[in-house]
């Protein structure tokens, strides 16, 4: 069969363009997933639906065939491990292999970009991505339940909290407090344009339910007739007529499968659209023949500037007695602050988010490998990095599309 467009990955930005473009009912989409697919929301297992496993216990909770729930090794990721710097170990890298994507696994924040950022893009030579012209898009995304202003969108897929006071555990008002004590303002909303600070976190978790854009987004239109869905296809390569995309290479069900289409897009993220691009000829040439593939365009940037968020973790064991929650609420405190020196503003955040559980800890979307032994009992506290400068790459290690490509995100190189 022939679509108008394939949309590979169904992910943050791929479920989005599927229910957006299948608004017409005269274009055909097809939209291919190499992860999982949940239609009916009581078959969203808890990991995805939740964001934590809901048992409790001694041993901890085990699903997934016996095996603790983790980023690391669900079948929900996939499963990408990294090389951070050249002094630390190997690091794994979450990343959603799932309807919704990264969306579906992450911790639910759901902070802006500072407008400076935007304005930045838009000065490099593309305007459309100034402040100005996103807004309306980010207010298009979301219903905020608790501001209703100009910054903000009331009619939107995905549901947005800001974290409520009373809700605070009593180290997350502490630490509000230490903020305050120390100078740094007090904002409300994080997401307004100018806000700096300390406030209540931001997310699209409704209901303790994680808003992933496969809840929000391809929920509202599975049933149209023009919009086909295909999860577990593994994309092996774009094909192409000149510089023209016709369709795609794909293995589903052991076998493998050609489907042409008028457009192709790719959404499969920030490391499986930089690999499917190689994969079918478009990158560095002199890499890409290393490996034995035809080279249709030599791009060199293709796999470069490769960039993350790193983070630290500092965790603490709580007193024999100090009362924890049964189920951790999502929210909590956060400050984004300008580091000293710095020209960047906001570039630093440093979060208390709810991670005082008897087991259940809140999934996050970076590499997390803390100790485990303080497992049941403990607060948590996480710092990053928002604006770093250095950059790494992404390269091919074989031609085979399930075979994760290399990465080296050269941390702190700066």
């Amino acid at each position: 069969m022939r679509y108008d467009v394939i949309i590979v990955g169904a992910g943050s930005a791929g479920a989005v363009l599927a229910a957006r473009l299948s608004e017409d009912p005269n274009r055909s989409v097809l939209l291919l997933e190499a992860g999982q697919d949940y239609p009916e929301f009581e078959h969203l297992p808890d990991e995805i639906k939740f964001g934590y496993d809901t048992r409790t216990g001694d041993p901890p909770p085990r699903t997934l065939g016996g095996h603790p729930v983790s980023l690391a090794s669900s079948p929900h990721s996939w499963q990408f491990v990294a090389k951070a710097t050249d002094m630390a170990p190997p690091m794994a890298v979450p990343r959603g292999k799932i309807t919704g994507g990264s969306s579906a696994i992450n911790s639910s924040a759901f902070y802006r970009g500072v407008p400076e950022d935007f304005d930045e893009w838009a000065a490099l030579g593309n305007d459309q991505w100034s402040f100005e012209r996103v807004l309306p898009y980010f207010r298009k995304i979301e219903t905020d339940v608790d501001h209703h202003d100009d910054f903000h969108g009331a009619e939107g897929p995905i549901f947005v909290h800001h974290s409520d006071r009373n809700s605070w555990h009593s180290t997350q008002a502490a630490f509000f407090n230490a903020c305050t004590a120390q100078g740094f303002p007090e904002t409300e909303d994080h997401n307004s344009p100018g806000s700096s600070g300390v406030g209540p976190a931001i997310t699209n978790n409704h209901n303790r339910v994680r808003f992933s854009t496969s809840l929000g987004y391809l929920s509202q239109c599975r049933h149209r007739l023009n919009l086909t869905i295909r999860p577990d296809c593994l994309v092996r390569r774009v094909v192409l007529d000149g510089n023209r995309a016709t369709g795609v290479v794909l293995d589903s069900g052991g076998e493998t499968f050609s489907v042409e289409s008028s457009q192709v897009i790719l959404s499969a993220g920030a490391v499986g659209s930089p690999q499917l691009l190689m994969l079918s000829g478009i990158g560095p040439a002199s890499h890409l023949s290393s490996l034995g593939i035809s080279v249709t365009l030599d791009s060199p940037g293709v796999g470069q500037n490769l960039k993350d968020h790193p983070k630290v973790y500092v965790t603490w064991r709580v007193k024999d007695g100090y009362p924890v929650e049964a189920t951790p609420a999502r929210g909590g405190v956060s400050l984004r602050f300008t580091a000293p020196g710095s020209d960047m503003r906001n570039d630093l955040s440093i979060g208390m988010g709810s991670f005082v559980t008897p087991r259940a800890r809140p999934q996050s979307g970076g590499a997390h490998q803390a100790d485990t032994s303080l497992a049941s009992r403990r607060v948590e506290m996480m710092a990053a990095l928002l604006r770093p400068l250095a950059c790494g790459e992404l390269k091919l290690t074989s031609t085979d599309p399930a075979v994760q490509p290399s990465l080296d995100y050269n941390y702190l190189a700066e």
